[in-house]
């Protein structure tokens, strides 16, 4: 049978169309399939993720209930929330002046709660006791031989009513040789001033055998911007003293929080700091930036906090400098929300 003219236009361009179209076609499912990898890839890590996790969280939970079952927990008690948790942080930090440091901490808290004076187990591997009390109180990492070396371990009685005032003791040994054994406490008073403003009084003592004794008192008084807490005034008064440098330091503070969102949260900081070792000279001002971010559900976070310092040292020329902080919070008890600042709440009397 034979093809009239019109016929064999329209079955040559049929003909050329399906040449066309056929790599395009064969291209877009290379690129269906692709992205199906892709997100199986995601889906698989997520799933990675969440388990591990969950392991980790689920051997804390435990131990730590295994341990308190088996110490102060009765027959005929029920069992009581364990709040256990691990905190693993890591800490890049660069300034121009200071070239790069770079600080990393775990801390672990076995909670006991059948105990009859809720006893903690506390395991940390960078404390925090020696550090300056600028880093202290901006809450940066700095390494610094004068600081305690190696993990600790002890344990702590903490929220001991005593009047309007609340106290945390603790007791333990630096966990290598040579043993170092310390002892700490740390009182605390919380007033309600009026609707919006709030007063704390904190007062530390430490003592490590190899350093001496130390001392903490700081003034703080907080605002709130608004009913839902989102936003936040806070200005603080602080001084340290230890006895292996001989000297206070002094640190004035004002911070701004804002919880910009669920997964976002932005603190701006500004203060000064003194040490009466220096002829009373002011060693530092500065003016920070803290942005911290959710990156995935509640145990994963994010931090990014440059800052512009003003330093003795360095003849009060700018020194801008940046610091970046990941954040891994392991429990098993969820929706602990390590965004929000909270402003405390006056002690109770039992």
């Amino acid at each position: 049978m034979s093809l009239t003219f019109p016929a064999c236009l329209f079955y040559s361009g049929l003909a050329h169309s399906n040449t066309i179209f056929e790599p395009n076609i064969t291209f877009l499912s290379s690129s269906l399939a692709i992205e199906q990898n892709e997100n199986q890839g995601d889906s698989i890590l997520l799933s990675w993720l969440d388990e591990s996790q969950y392991t980790v969280s689920d051997t804390i939970n435990e131990y730590s209930t295994s341990v308190d079952h088996f110490i102060g927990k009765k027959e005929d008690e029920k069992p009581l929330m364990n709040r256990s948790y691990l905190r693993i942080r890591f800490r890049p930090r660069y300034t121009h002046r200071e070239y790069f440091d770079f600080d990393s901490n775990v801390y672990l808290k076995l909670d006991l709660p059948h105990t009859k004076k809720n006893w903690k187990l506390i395991l940390e591997t960078d404390p925090d006791d020696y550090d300056s009390l600028e880093n202290k109180q901006r809450d940066i990492s700095e390494s610094s031989d004068s600081g305690i070396s190696g993990a600790i371990g002890g344990v702590s009685l903490q929220d001991k009513q005593l009047g309007q005032w609340k106290a945390d003791y603790g007791i333990g040994l630096k966990i290598k040789l040579p043993l170092d054994p310390f002892a700490k406490a740390n009182l605390r008073r919380i007033d309600t001033l009026s609707e919006n403003w709030t007063s704390r009084i904190n007062q530390e003592v430490f003592y490590y055998h190899s350093k001496g004794p130390g001392l903490l008192t700081s003034l703080g008084f907080y605002y709130a911007v608004n009913k839902e807490h989102s936003k936040i005034i806070t200005s603080s008064t602080s001084a340290q003293f230890l006895d292996s440098d001989n000297n206070w330091e002094l640190v004035q503070q004002v911070e701004y929080y804002h919880r910009v969102n669920e997964n976002n949260s932005i603190e701006y900081s500004a203060g000064a700091s003194t040490d009466t070792g220096d002829d009373e000279e002011s060693t530092n001002y500065w003016l920070s930036t803290a942005w911290k971010q959710r990156l995935y559900k509640d145990w994963l976070y994010l931090r990014i906090s440059p800052d512009i310092n003003f330093q003795s040292e360095f003849d009060y020329k700018a020194n801008p400098g940046i610091m970046m902080e990941l954040e891994l919070f392991f429990s098993i008890n969820g929706d602990i929300d390590r965004l929000h600042k909270y402003i405390p709440k006056p002690e109770t009397i039992e």
